[in-house]
């Protein structure tokens, strides 16, 4: 890999637990039929996304104790770099269940640790320090209940005033603050849309509608995904859909947003034109839910899924 890495800011990693069952049964004993570590939350997902296609990126985020431990030696492995900020307590654990019998899967998100607010000041000056020197930074995911939801507004002001592209992968007051510093993109899934607005997103002038709004309120690109449906891509010559790729076989879609978020970047570095970056982030989310565990899929994958994109 060349080249100065991409900045993922978050602030919440986590080790990620993914237990295989070959049924899951409420108020019954479950044994599991496999267990697998790795290390995940959102900005960790896109770093090793980034990574795995070629592209260097560095990750932030509070991180301690023996979670915290194990998932900095996932990181290790991945070759992502570390701009994680030590704290006392140990780093959160979120557990997927994957329910073989009925494809469903069940995602339990553990709460972080309250972070005080010297540890906060120290990751947000080295935060500050890095994206300057970064290609494009991308923020990611959402604010935990220690930070107030204006806590992206100076990263963004930041990114700005460097002439860094900037992609913001968030919803709510969190995402709308840091518009009126014309990130590059604004990307979020369609009920996190909703969430931003205060209303299901029913139809697709409603959907159009606030795609507008993300977009006269300063993003140069809005992004909205839809699960297995077609995404809405907004830019300056206005609304289109970006087809999903046909996969094979939906073993686990966690963690395919953040990689369609990782592919969007990466294709933009490679100076991809916007519709194509929105293409090549779909073919690394589809890639993505043919995986086991998030941020595990093969390159080759995601440029076979690619060129059937291009082809339609």
């Amino acid at each position: 890999m060349k080249g100065k890495p991409v900045f993922c800011l978050g602030l919440t990693p986590a080790l990620q637990r993914t237990v295989l069952l070959n049924s899951l049964q409420l108020n019954q004993v479950n044994r599991t039929r496999q267990v697998m570590e790795s290390a995940s939350g959102k900005a960790v997902n896109i770093a090793r996304s980034l990574v795995t296609l070629g592209t260097p990126a560095d990750v932030s985020g509070f991180n301690g104790g023996d979670t915290g431990r194990r998932m900095l030696e996932c990181l290790k492995v991945y070759g992502v770099g570390n701009a994680l900020t030590p704290m006392a307590p140990p780093t959160r654990i979120c557990t997927t269940l994957l329910d073989q019998r009925t494809k469903e899967v069940t995602e339990i998100i553990e709460e972080a640790p309250p972070v005080d607010l010297q540890l906060i000041k120290q990751m947000s000056n080295d935060a500050s320090k890095r994206l300057m020197k970064a290609p494009l930074v991308i923020i990611a995911g959402t604010l935990p209940p220690f930070v107030s939801d204006h806590f992206y507004i100076k990263f963004a002001q930041d990114a700005e005033k460097a002439h860094v592209p900037l992609i913001i992968d968030s919803h709510g007051t969190a995402l709308l603050h840091t518009l009126p510093f014309h990130p590059l993109l604004a990307k979020m899934n369609l009920r996190e849309l909703g969430t931003t607005f205060g209303q299901k997103m029913t139809s697709e002038e409603l959907i159009f509608e606030s795609m507008r709004e993300i977009f006269a309120k300063g993003a140069q690109n809005v992004l909205v995904t839809d699960g297995p449906n077609p995404a809405y891509l907004m830019t300056a010559e206005g609304i289109s859909t970006v087809p999903l790729p046909k996969i094979r076989n939906c073993l686990n879609p966690i963690g395919s947003g953040d990689c369609a978020t990782a592919g969007f970047a990466h294709a933009y570095l490679n100076k991809k034109p916007i519709a194509q970056c929105a293409r090549y982030a779909m073919a690394c989310g589809g890639a993505n839910a043919e995986t086991l565990l998030p941020s595990d899929f093969a390159v080759r994958r995601v440029s076979a899924l690619y060129k059937d994109l291009q082809a339609l």
